[in-house]
Formats: C-alpha cells, sequence, structure tokens
C-alpha cells in the first residue's frame, strides 16, 4: 500500500463513535429542549436532522449537527412554473399562529431557555448550540413545510416537498433533505459506487480542510463537496486495483476540474437533492471556485505523480 493509500484511507473514516454519540446527544436535547417550551402548545412540529450528520458524510472538523424544527400547521408554496389558470387555490388558513419570523424568535425563546449562554442566536439562519464535553455544536434551524409545484411529463400537477427557512435579513431559502438523503443512499449502494461515494465526500472535505489550513484556499461550505462528488459519473467509483482509494479519488476530481472549466458541463449538475441547480445565481459557491479546489486538491496529494 502507497502512503497516500494510507492517508486517504484515514481519510475516508467517518465520525469516531464517541463523536457520533455526542452528536446523537446533540440532536436528542434539542428536542428536549423545544418539547419543553409552552409557547409551543398546540403547535404542530417535527424534527428532520439533515447535513452531514444525517447524510454520513460527516468529518471530525465538521462534525456539527443541523436539525430542522418544522412548523407543520401551514406551508409556504411556489407555484411560479404553473400556468395562471391551473394555480392552485389555496383555502384560508384560520391558525397561522408564529408565521415567518415570529416562529424564529419563539424557538430562540425555547433554546435561551434551556441553554442559557451556550444560545447563540445572531446567526442569519440557524440558532446555534455551543459544543460542550457532551455534545458537539447543534444548529437548530426553524423551518416551514414548502412546495414546489411543476408538471410531470404527463402534464400532471405535482409538487416536490421541500422545507423553506426565513433568513433574519428577510431572505427565504428553500431546500430538499429528504430528496437529498434519499439520493445520496441510493448512490451509496454497492451496486452503484461500490459504497465508495460518501468515502470519496469524505476525503474531499478533510482535503479541503487541509488547504484552507494551509491558507491555499478560502474555506468552502462542508456541503459543496458532497455536491461535487456526487455530480460524478457511478462508473468513476469502485476501482479494483491495488490503490483503489486514489484511483476512485483521481478520477473524480479529474472530472470535477474537466467539468468546471469555463463554460464547461457542470453549468448544468444540480445538487444532490435532484431539484435545485448547482450553480444557480444566489449559491454560496461557483464553478470557478470548484475548478480552483480540484486543481488545489490534485496538487497537493500529487495526484497521478
Amino acid at each position: 500500500m502507497t502512503a497516500l493509500e494510507e492517508k486517504l484511507a484515514r481519510y475516508k473514516a467517518r465520525s469516531s463513535d464517541t463523536e457520533k454519540e455526542k452528536q446523537e446527544r446533540a440532536e436528542g436535547m434539542a428536542r428536549i429542549a423545544v418539547g419543553a417550551w409552552t409557547g409551543f402548545d398546540g403547535i404542530s412540529l417535527s424534527f428532520l436532522p439533515k447535513g452531514s450528520y444525517k447524510n454520513n458524510t460527516n468529518v471530525r472538523a465538521d462534525s456539527d449537527v443541523d436539525i430542522a424544527v418544522i412548523h407543520k400547521g401551514f406551508y409556504y408554496y411556489d407555484d411560479s412554473a404553473i400556468r395562471q389558470g391551473d394555480k392552485v387555490t389555496h383555502s384560508p388558513v384560520t391558525c397561522k399562529r408564529y408565521d415567518g419570523a415570529e416562529f424564529r424568535a419563539e424557538l430562540e425563546k425555547a433554546m435561551r431557555s434551556a441553554y442559557g449562554p451556550d444560545c447563540d442566536t445572531s446567526g442569519s439562519t440557524a440558532i446555534e448550540i455551543a459544543e460542550n464535553s457532551g455534545r458537539v455544536k447543534a444548529d437548530v434551524v426553524p423551518s416551514f413545510q414548502h412546495r414546489k409545484y411543476y408538471y410531470d411529463t404527463q402534464g400532471n400537477i405535482r409538487y416536490f416537498e421541500g422545507t423553506t427557512t426565513r433568513r433574519t435579513n428577510g431572505e427565504w431559502v428553500v431546500n430538499y433533505p429528504a430528496q437529498q438523503y434519499a439520493n445520496g443512499v441510493a448512490k451509496n449502494d454497492s451496486s452503484r459506487t461500490g459504497k465508495r461515494y460518501k468515502q470519496m465526500v469524505r476525503i474531499l472535505k478533510r482535503v479541503e480542510n487541509d488547504l484552507v489550513a494551509a491558507g491555499k484556499i478560502e474555506a468552502l461550505p462542508s456541503y459543496f463537496m458532497e455536491c461535487l462528488v456526487y455530480c460524478a459519473p457511478d462508473t468513476l467509483f469502485n476501482h479494483q486495483s491495488s490503490t483503489p482509494l486514489t484511483d476512485d479519488f483521481s478520477a473524480v476530481v479529474s472530472h470535477i476540474w474537466n467539468k468546471t472549466k469555463p463554460d464547461g458541463e457542470a453549468k448544468g449538475w444540480y445538487e444532490p437533492n435532484g431539484i435545485k441547480p448547482l450553480f444557480a445565481d444566489g449559491q454560496k459557491w461557483s464553478m470557478e471556485r470548484a475548478h480552483q479546489l480540484t486543481l488545489k486538491t490534485w496538487q497537493h496529494l500529487g495526484l497521478g505523480s
């Protein structure tokens, strides 16, 4: 085994059992804090773990827990893709407590009541619960149900079920965590990538952390690495050789680098949820930064040498 293969074997690993226990504890404590808050009496709420923790792509440096607390009393929707005559007529909502910013304000009260100074509400999206000896950092995200309407191939009206969050600046962010999870599980299946997909995601995340620590690139969102690896074809995974991890990772990095050149095919890529374009306006990343990441990764590890 080469030195690089040994390094990638370490980098592919999931969080340790201790880290996993801390993550589970953080999730459970967030649920308890919300359940104990009387301000939510009579309000239907659900909890949805999401992000790298839920999708099993987390590494130690990025091992915080993302938990969406979803207000299920009503939903927001986007019917912009539906013709005017086909738009859905929605019945009036008789009980709409904690609409928009009000829900975040009430959730902040619940978190501060439970965690006191360990609760940081200064972020634009999540309410952050600080790490301690018994738990990892938790990002609690006030969310609502969201439906994006569209026409299927037969012309019938359907919708994607997702979540939406109102940032403190008034912007709304829509995500599809359930679809992301299902698609990631499917791609990681032994019949498609030999269970190497999530290993490659963890490796790229750790290399990105190394590059940031070395001052070679600016930090990128952890989710972006998952997106990039997801867009690599299944045929690039599961090499059967003496250095399978090196061969897989080299193939994936090379593919991303080639497709993110100016006017490259990556312009048509989608996030792992299969719904949101990866390089749409307003994203926290760009094709240029993906291209730079993979170039620096190749050079940093000496791939191809």
